[in-house]
């Protein structure tokens, strides 16, 4: 008597081996799909440190950090010429989203230098992130910027990340 042996997977193999991919697809999508606006906040980071330097070099150079608070952007008439062209190149870092938007009382550009309670050697440089990350300065850093407030929520993000000096 011969027997004949079946090829193939059983219904209840396919549905285990398909419920077992769905549970790793649930899994790992929100790590891919959030993995392009950390990028971009990681940049955003990356350019307050650079602008940190900037600031640092300068008021080395000057004697003083910029007096009066600014947009970090081209055409902001605040914005002291030479920071931009001396320390900057003339290329400012912009948004890596390459979008303008309001984060700031007057401010439509990505990143933003204040004067922090008057003081001449305390400043802080401001971005809208993305993604909410905890930045226990943040918050204190835009009620102390010269009283500046009013920066839109409603955009995309709900966090900001401060460097303080």
């Amino acid at each position: 008597m011969s027997m004949k042996i079946k090829k193939g997977f059983t219904l209840i193999e396919l549905l285990i081996v398909i419920a077992i991919i769905g549970i790793l697809a649930v899994a790992l999508l929100p790590n891919v799909l959030g993995a392009p606006a950390r990028a971009r906040d990681s940049a955003r980071q990356s350019d307050i440190l650079l602008i940190v330097r900037a600031l640092e070099t300068y008021n080395v150079d000057k004697g003083s950090y910029p007096a009066d608070s600014f947009c970090v952007k081209t055409g902001d008439a605040k914005l002291p010429a030479t920071l931009a062209d001396d320390y900057f190149n003339g290329k400012l870092p912009v948004d890596p989203s390459g979008t303008s938007h309001t984060n700031y009382t007057g401010c439509d550009g990505a990143y933003y230098y204040c004067k922090l309670d008057g003081s001449p050697n305390h400043y802080a440089v401001i971005a809208k992130l993305e993604n909410t990350n905890s930045n226990k300065y943040a918050n204190d850093a835009i009620t102390a910027c010269d009283g500046t407030k009013g920066f839109d929520d409603s955009k995309t993000g709900t966090d900001f990340f401060a460097a303080l000096q």
